[in-house]
C-alpha cells in the first residue's frame, strides 16, 4: 500500500510538472493589420491689392503718382483740390486657399499740416480724409462692405465683406480712388502731408461666421499669421 501511494504520488507530481512546462511554451496568438490615419489642414490665402490703374497716364493728371511696386504702396505728389487719385484697393484670394471670410482695415493719418487753423486741425483733416474714402467705398460697392470705425484709434475705419469668399476669387475691388474736395479745402489744406495705409486680412469660414471675424481685435487677427 505504502509503495502505491509513493507511486501514485509521483506520477501526480509528473503531471503538475508536465502542465506546468506545457503553459509556458505555447500561446494562442492573432494581430491586425496597421491603419494609419493621414491628415493635412487646409490653409487661408489672401493677397492685397493696392496699385494704380493698368491704364494710368501720368499725362493725363495735373497730379503725378508713382507705384512703389508689390502693393507696397504708391505715393502721390503735386495733388490739388478737386483732384481725383486713382488707387485701387481690395483683395484676391488663391487658388488653393479655403473658403474664407475677408476684412481690410483703412488707416488714414495727417503727417503734416503747416497751416492749420483752429478749425482745420490734423485730427479734423484725418477724419475727413477717412470720411472721403467711406464715401468712396460706399459708392463703389457699399452693398457687399460692412464700415466699422474704430472707437479707438482716430481715422481708422476697418471694412468686412459680406459673405464667404471662395478659393481663385480675384480682385474683389473696396475702392478705385480718392475724390479730394474742391472748393472746401482752401489755404488751410495747402502742403498737407497725409498717409492712407491698408492692410487684408482673413479666416477660416468652416466653422466660423461673420460675426467671428468682425470680433476680433485687429492685432489679434494680424498675429494669427
Amino acid at each position: 500500500m505504502k509503495k502505491k501511494n509513493i507511486l501514485t504520488a509521483a506520477v501526480s507530481l509528473s503531471l503538475v510538472a508536465c502542465l506546468s512546462i506545457g503553459a509556458t511554451l505555447a500561446y494562442f496568438t492573432d494581430q491586425t493589420s496597421t491603419a494609419e490615419n493621414v491628415f493635412t489642414t487646409g490653409k487661408v490665402d489672401i493677397e492685397l491689392i493696392d496699385k494704380l490703374p493698368d491704364d494710368y497716364n501720368p499725362d493725363d493728371h495735373t497730379w503725378k503718382a508713382v507705384d512703389n511696386g508689390d502693393n507696397t504702396g504708391i505715393s502721390y505728389t503735386e495733388v490739388l483740390p478737386g483732384d481725383y487719385l486713382q488707387k485701387i484697393v481690395g483683395f484676391s484670394t488663391t487658388e488653393d486657399s479655403n473658403d474664407c471670410y475677408v476684412a481690410i482695415r483703412v488707416k488714414t493719418e495727417v503727417t503734416n499740416l503747416p497751416h492749420a487753423t483752429e478749425e482745420i486741425t490734423a485730427e479734423v483733416a484725418t477724419n475727413q480724409l477717412s470720411e472721403l474714402i467711406r464715401e468712396q467705398v460706399e459708392e463703389s460697392a457699399g452693398s457687399v462692405w460692412i464700415a466699422e470705425p474704430s472707437e479707438e484709434e482716430n481715422g481708422v475705419v476697418t471694412y468686412f465683406f459680406r459673405t464667404a469668399v471662395p478659393a481663385d476669387t480675384e480682385n474683389v475691388v473696396l475702392f478705385e480712388g480718392i475724390q479730394i474736395p474742391g472748393e472746401e479745402w482752401g489755404n488751410a489744406y495747402a502742403e498737407m502731408g497725409f498717409n492712407v495705409k491698408v492692410q487684408a486680412a482673413a479666416i477660416q469660414a468652416d466653422n466660423t461666421t461673420l460675426e467671428t471675424l468682425m470680433g476680433m481685435n485687429w492685432d489679434e487677427l494680424t498675429a494669427l499669421e
